[in-house]
């Protein structure tokens, strides 16, 4: 990964082989004013952060590929937020237990996430 954008929007672009061996670049991140799920045709400023790291890729040689929203817990220009994990009992939602903002490092800690929701649902499942 390199190193996050001082924005903390995202962790910034990284690559990874797709399973018909190519390369994949991404996530951009942006903030939104309406949610929309068309895929944004202006590659410069994309391209401009994958050629940091991988000069010899053109701008031609990028294709756009797909979109999504992405929850965060802190907006435009807000100090970045750990994720949240919470059982919403006290919102009269008995046995809903709300993982909140779960991005990086979301995939390294979740052994010790799970345990901790099967933790908390066990008084629910008993």
């Amino acid at each position: 990964y390199p190193p996050p954008p001082k924005d903390g929007k995202s962790l910034g672009i990284h690559s990874v082989p797709d399973l018909t061996g190519r390369l994949r670049f991404g996530p951009n991140a942006y903030y939104v004013d309406e949610i929309k799920y068309q895929v944004e045709s202006e590659k410069e400023p994309f391209w401009r952060d994958v050629a940091r790291y991988f000069p010899t890729v053109r701008l031609e040689d990028l294709h756009p590929d797909m979109s999504g929203i992405r929850a965060k817990l802190h907006g435009a220009g807000d100090p970045v937020r750990d994720f949240v994990i919470c059982d919403e009992e006290d919102r009269g939602l008995p046995g809903l237990i709300n993982l909140i903002g779960i991005e990086s490092p979301g995939l390294t800690c979740s052994p010790a996430i799970g345990r901790m929701v099967a933790e908390m649902a066990q008084e629910y499942l008993e």
